[in-house]
């Protein structure tokens, strides 16, 4: 996702402004597992990067390598031209995150818990009366957090998180555990941030909300990017189509020796498959000639899921075309990454 940087004029001289963040190649290993591997990124302004991935896969290594919570083994992290890991704290004024459960002090209010954070960052009181009303809390500045709903306070962290007015917003599964009215609350402030020019970074399992709210995704599996651009581009790289046949046995070992195609759900009398837009009538082909009968054949519209799923089919050892298929089924129920 390489981004044409910005320019500005300084003293009459076009100078390229560098990006919010630049990731180069960062590694991190954790004895012999390799958490992350060789990750390279850019994040300019004003874009909103969805990054996914199966569990396991590095991206919790990754963010909080970002924030200075994991030392790196090699690699490059820069927040606004700035080198986080030579100079952290530099960097990281320019940052605000979300990692995990956020904590206030209950017997506080919204506002005097913010107060304390305003005090130490040095930003002016009157940012705090503002960022409150920006996520919905104004009329419940005063009152203690221990009275807020968990939604509430998932929306109090973010703007603790933007207090102090961050180039780069971190956010991991701020959705996480939350109600469906707070799941609804959280998902529409971050969607106000992105549409206000806010660059963020977001993880979360959601991948609906992902397509909604990103303009651009990172996938990652077993540590290495396996996709990476803006989002519109990559839905349009990969058609996904339902097969109808009495013959699923033979189209799934054509499809084993076809390595443009891969295989998303199989089932009694159903497949369904992906592969580049442009092999669509040459598949087509090779069922006429093999002599499989065909019930119906229909291409699907993109969706992030689909090709979620598709970049990270290989990513356990252990998980068969049946497995995955199955995988697909209760992702589509329930929207969250599978454990495994």
């Amino acid at each position: 996702m390489q981004a044409m940087p910005e320019l500005v004029q300084e003293s009459g001289t076009a100078a390229p402004v560098p990006p919010v963040l630049e990731v180069r190649r960062l590694t991190k290993r954790y004895g012999a597992l390799l958490a992350v591997a060789e990750l390279s990124f850019t994040l300019s302004r004003g874009q909103v990067l969805g990054m996914l991935g199966p569990n396991g896969a590095g991206k919790t290594t990754a963010i909080c390598a970002l924030l200075g919570l994991v030392r790196p083994d090699a690699g490059e992290i820069r927040v606004l031209g700035i080198d986080a890991r030579r100079a952290p704290r530099a960097a990281l004024r320019h940052v605000g995150a979300i990692v995990e459960s956020p904590t206030f002090y209950p017997y506080l209010s919204g506002f005097e818990n913010l107060d304390l954070l305003a005090r130490l960052r040095g930003v002016p009181r009157h940012r705090i009366a503002a960022v409150l009303e920006l996520v919905g809390l104004g009329e419940r500045a005063h009152q203690r957090v221990g009275t807020y709903s968990l939604g509430m306070r998932q929306r109090l962290a973010i703007a603790a998180a933007i207090l102090h007015q961050p180039a780069l917003l971190v956010l991991d599964e701020p959705t996480n555990g939350l109600d469906p009215q707070g799941i609804v609350e959280v998902r529409e402030l971050v969607r106000a941030l992105a549409a206000q020019g806010q660059t963020i970074l977001l993880c979360s399992h959601v991948l609906s909300e992902v397509q909604e709210i990103c303009s651009h995704v990172l996938i990652l599996s077993r540590g290495r990017a396996v996709a990476m651009g803006s989002i519109a581009e990559l839905l349009t790289a990969r058609a996904t189509v339902t097969l109808r046949t009495s013959e699923t046995e033979r189209v799934a070992a054509l499809c084993r020796e076809l390595p443009w195609v891969q295989v998303l759900a199989e089932g009694p009398g159903l497949l369904r498959l992906t592969f580049p837009p442009e092999r669509q009538e040459a598949f087509a082909q090779l069922l006429l000639q093999a002599k499989i009968p065909v019930l119906e054949f229909c291409r699907e519209g993109s969706a992030l899921e689909q090709f979620f799923l598709a970049m990270t089919a290989g990513s356990t050892d252990s998980a068969s075309r049946k497995d995955r298929g199955r995988w697909w089924s209760w992702f589509r129920s329930n929207g969250r990454e599978v454990r495994g």
